[in-house]
């Protein structure tokens, strides 16, 4: 695999963790109790990333913005390659979930 492959492979998957991070991260109490499937997901995000979300419990704003801040350069970086420097900087932070 050529180098610019493994970074956009690696940058792809940064994005979806922290993606998903960010998406958990801002799921209230209400939200995973009342809306079907989300228990089901949270607990998935739980397994899957314990010690991220560990760290949301324990360091909170700060977690969660580490998180924001690092899907917010992933998908910058994604974006130049897929959509240009213009793009993504008018994007810029897409922070979307």
């Amino acid at each position: 695999m050529k180098n610019a492959e493994m970074i956009k492979d690696n940058l792809t998957a940064m994005e979806e963790k922290y993606e998903t991070l960010v998406w958990y991260a801002r799921k209230s109490e209400e939200q995973i109790r009342t809306i079907p499937g989300v228990k089901e997901l949270v607990y998935e995000v739980q397994r899957e990333y314990p010690k991220e979300c560990k760290m949301l419990e324990e360091m909170g704003d700060w977690s969660h913005g580490f998180n924001s801040g690092m899907l917010a350069a992933t998908r910058f970086f994604l974006s130049i390659e897929n959509e240009g420097i213009d793009m993504a900087e008018e994007n810029f932070p897409h922070l979307d979930t």
